[in-house]
Order: C-alpha cells, then sequence, then structure tokens
C-alpha cells in the first residue's frame, strides 16, 4: 500500500510542478499534501511494524523448532524463502536488511530520524521536479541528452530508495540527480549565447542549413528571444540576400554607385539587421555625397566666374549641408562674398564718378560713403569723399551768398562773401557750377565795394552827418561816394527842429541830389 500510494504521489507533485502557473501556490498545495501523506505513511509504517513484531514473537519461533526437528528434510526456512524471493534487485535485499534491522530495534529515536529523512527526501524530490521540468521547457534534451538522461537515472534510483523506505539513500540519490540538473541549469544561458552566436556566424558566412540550425535551438530554449525569431527570418532570406549583395558589389566597383545604391537599399529593406548591407549602403552613400559635393563646388565656381553669385552661393551653401566641416564650402562662400562686395564697390564707385560728372556733390558724397562702408581703406573712396564734400559745401555757400546779396553792404555779409570767393580760388577743377556761381557773386561784390557819387544840397546853416560815414557840417552843396546801400542823413540847427533822412544808394543812384535842412523854427 505505501508503494502504490508513493507512485500515485510522485505522479501528483510532478503534475502540480509542470501546469501550475504560480509557483507560490504550486509549493502550497505540495505542501498541503505532504502533510496527509506523512500521517498515511506513518500510520501503515506503524501497522507494519506491529504484525513484524506479532510474527516475530509468536510465529517465528515454531518456524525455526520445526526446522530444526525436520532437519534431515531439504528445505529453505521461511525467511531464507522471503530473502531469496526478493534477490530480484538490490533495492529488495536493502529492504530485507532494513526490515530486519528495524525488527531488532526499533525505537520512538528512530521513528523520529527516519521521519526527519523522509522529509528531506521529499524536499529534494520537490526541487529535483522543478529542474527536470525547467530544463524540459529550455528543451534540454536537444543540447544534453545524455546528462541529462544520467541525472534522471539518479533520480529515478532516488524513486527506488524512496519507494522502498531507504529515505537516506534516496537523499543520496536525488541530491546526486540535482547536482547534475543544477551544472546543466547552469549551462541554459551560455548554450544559448552559444547557439545565437553561431548562428549570426552562419548567417555573415552565408550558411543557411547552419544558421537555421542553430537558431532553431535558440528558439526552442528560449521562444521569447528576438535574436533566435529574428535570426531565423534573416536565415529564411540569406541566399537572396548575398545575390543583392554580390550584385550591388560590382555596380559599386563599376561605379555604377545609383545602382549599387539601389540595390544595396533592396539588401537592406530584406533584411534590416544585416550589417553587411547597412554599412555597404552607408559607404555608398558616402561615395555619392563626395562625388555630388566635388560636382557642387565646380559648378559653384564656374558661376562664380561668370558672375553669376545667387547661383553661386547656392551651389556652395548645398555642398556646405552635405559635408558641414568642409573647408571648399567656406572658401567658396566666402569668395562669393568678396566678389559680390568688389562688385558692389564697382557699382558705387561708377556711381560717384557720374555725379561727379554732374557736379551733383552731394550724391557723389553718399556714394562714396557707400564704398568706403563697405571697405573703409578704399583710397579713391577716400579723396573723392572729402572734395565732394568740400565743393557741396562751397556751392552751398555760393548760393546763401547770392540769396543775401542785397545785404552786401553790411560788413559782415561783404566778408563772409568775399571768404566763399576765396576758398573757390584754391579750387583745381571746381566745375563750371561753381565757377558760374563764383562769377557771379564776384561781380556782386564788385558792385557793392564801387562807390557811387551822390550829391547833398543844404542852406549852409544845417550841420549835415551822413552816420557811419562822415561828418559834414555846413554847406551848400557837397559830392559824396558811397558804396552801394542804406544810410542815413542828419541835420542839425540851433532853434530849429532837426532833420533825419534814409536814402537807399544803388548803382543807378550816380549823381543824385538831396537836399536836406533845418527849416522849422521850434
Amino acid at each position: 500500500m505505501p508503494d502504490e500510494e508513493f507512485s500515485h504521489n510522485r505522479e501528483i507533485i510532478k503534475a502540480v510542478e509542470v501546469n501550475s502557473a504560480d509557483r507560490k501556490e504550486n509549493t502550497s498545495v505540495i505542501n498541503s499534501f505532504q502533510r496527509s501523506t506523512h500521517i498515511t505513511l506513518l500510520l501503515a509504517g506503524f501497522i507494519i511494524l506491529l504484525l513484524l513484531a506479532m510474527y516475530v514473537i509468536f510465529l517465528l519461533p515454531r518456524a525455526v523448532e520445526e526446522n530444526i526437528k525436520d532437519s534431515n528434510v531439504n528445505q529453505i526456512p521461511p525467511l531464507a524463502s522471503v530473502t531469496k524471493q526478493t534477490q530480484s534487485s538490490e533495492f529488495e535485499k536493502a529492504e530485507i536488511a532494513e526490515t530486519t534491522n528495524k525488527l531488532a530495534s526499533d525505537t520512538p529515536m528512530d521513528n523520529t530520524s527516519q521521519l526527519a529523512d523522509k522529509n528531506a527526501a521529499e524536499a529534494l524530490l520537490t526541487r529535483l521536479i522543478e529542474l527536470e521540468s525547467l530544463l524540459n521547457k529550455h528543451s534540454v534534451k536537444k543540447w544534453a541528452a545524455e546528462e541529462f538522461a544520467q541525472a534522471t537515472e539518479q533520480g529515478r534510483i532516488g524513486d527506488e530508495y524512496y519507494r522502498r523506505q531507504q529515505y537516506s539513500q534516496a537523499i543520496t540519490s536525488f541530491q546526486d540527480s540535482i547536482d547534475q540538473l543544477q551544472i546543466l541549469q547552469e549551462r541554459i544561458q551560455p548554450t544559448l549565447e552559444q547557439a545565437l552566436a553561431r548562428g549570426e556566424q552562419a548567417l555573415i558566412q552565408g550558411d543557411q542549413p547552419s544558421a537555421l540550425q542553430q537558431f532553431e535551438l535558440a528558439k526552442s530554449i528560449d521562444s521569447t528571444n528576438l535574436r533566435a525569431s529574428n535570426g531565423l527570418q534573416r536565415a529564411t532570406t540569406i541566399s537572396q540576400l548575398f545575390a543583392l549583395l554580390q550584385r550591388a558589389s560590382s555596380f559599386e566597383s563599376h561605379d555604377q554607385l545609383q545602382q549599387a545604391r539601389s540595390t544595396y537599399q533592396e539588401a537592406v529593406q530584406l533584411d534590416p539587421l544585416s550589417n553587411e548591407a547597412s554599412s555597404a549602403l552607408a559607404r555608398v552613400n558616402r561615395k555619392l555625397a563626395n562625388k555630388e559635393f566635388k560636382q557642387l563646388i565646380a559648378t559653384g565656381y564656374q558661376a562664380l566666374q561668370e558672375g553669376q553669385y545667387a547661383d553661386a552661393r547656392a551651389a556652395f551653401d548645398a555642398a556646405k549641408t552635405l559635408q558641414p566641416k568642409a573647408k571648399e564650402s567656406a572658401i567658396g562662400l566666402s569668395k562669393v562674398a568678396a566678389a559680390i562686395r568688389e562688385e558692389k564697390i564697382a557699382n558705387l564707385l561708377f556711381e560717384a564718378e557720374h555725379f561727379v560728372q554732374l557736379q551733383q556733390w552731394q550724391q557723389a558724397a553718399s556714394s562714396y560713403e557707400k564704398i568706403l562702408a563697405i571697405r573703409s581703406t578704399h583710397s579713391i573712396a577716400q579723396q573723392g569723399l572729402i572734395d565732394s564734400k568740400n565743393k557741396a559745401k562751397i556751392l552751398e555757400d555760393l548760393k546763401r551768398a547770392l540769396d543775401s546779396s542785397d545785404q552786401l553792404h553790411q560788413a559782415k555779409v561783404l566778408k563772409r562773401a568775399q571768404q566763399v570767393l576765396a576758398t573757390v580760388t584754391n579750387l583745381d577743377t571746381p566745375g563750371t557750377l561753381i565757377e558760374q556761381s563764383s562769377e557771379k557773386l564776384q561781380q556782386l561784390v564788385r558792385v557793392a565795394t564801387t562807390p557811387i557819387p551822390i550829391i547833398l544840397e543844404s542852406d549852409n546853416n544845417t550841420e549835415v552827418t551822413v552816420y557811419k560815414v562822415a561828418r559834414l557840417g555846413v554847406f551848400e552843396r557837397h559830392k559824396l561816394q558811397l558804396r552801394p546801400g542804406s544810410y542815413t542823413i542828419v541835420g542839425t540847427r540851433i532853434g530849429f527842429r532837426d532833420v533825419r533822412k534814409t536814402i537807399q544808394v544803388t548803382p543807378d543812384s550816380k549823381n543824385s541830389v538831396l537836399s536836406i535842412s533845418c527849416e522849422e523854427p521850434i
């Protein structure tokens, strides 16, 4: 009964271990079952021991006595007969010896030790079943079938010992089996990595059968392994991949880079994980980029030479986008900028010279200033700016003097006009506008500085004074030389009211007669 019950119990433990999704719940179920089994086995063991004790006390002495009396009969004693019948295996012999020992001395202390061994054996059995299940899950029979068979055989021997209630021997066998299974458990990950590495090497070498074999092994060890899944998928297309790589390599060697790139792209799409395909595509892309870069640089310089600065700049900018750190594009852009500056300076210089010819000195000065804003050391612009500003000022001063020519009789106004005329004489090429304005002002200055004869008449009793000119005294007729301008003449006489008159002397006033006498008595 205990043997059948144990075998049944182990099957239950295995079923619980394999099918349960929750390890903690499995352990709880096994422990509960073990406790029930312990109680049942203890009761069964106690009954067996009781029966054996009764046999030894009451039946065995009679059997021995009968055998002695019947010594002439060649018959094996009953106990020997039992032993012979149980010699079918090593386990049965061990069982008889152990049973005899138990019958000779069976104490409570022995029962306690046996129970402890039994519990230990069952705990090891649970661990053994877990390891077997784990290794089967990782397809151990595909990569360590012989070692796994040896380990499980040790477990089977332990089962036999356990069924015979030889718990100490069962513990030894179970532990041996567990040790071997743990060694296999430690080999799971290295075996997986080895299969993956071999599969990937086979992919590189184009060995499809080996790649499939290794990745299928890896997949069986770890069904969720992404490298294994990807490897299997890649292995199915490896022949097509190598054909594409070979064709693309031929295009590349003949410098047919566009066709090579297109073919390498097909290879990458077929196997995105192929390092060879992706690196080859990157290499061809770099070659195409270099080729395009050189072409853009050449285009930029051609456009620069033709004065197509916008096109040149666009070409150099595109080259810089392809290779940001390349010096060629930066140099090209700097040359475009320099050419644009030179062209702008040339245009402004032409503009300035045009304004000089038109004697539009303000506009000419503005053009020269724009040139100097681009290049401050431009000597022609520097001198042109000074000359233009000077002539523009002189022309403005001449205009102002001409506008105030009616005030030339005033000393300050006359002095300013004469100073302007003096600056004109210092010019090497004053230009027709300045010359004409200068001549006109000179004429006005000459007129303003040429005295006009004026005749004054009086009563010979009136003191006559021409303010800011002279005190004339009394007279009947007096001739004066006065510059054009406004004059105030005052006549005074004792006992008479003063007389004040203002005259405007102009070139047309020559020999004009003015009478001034005090005639109103006070």
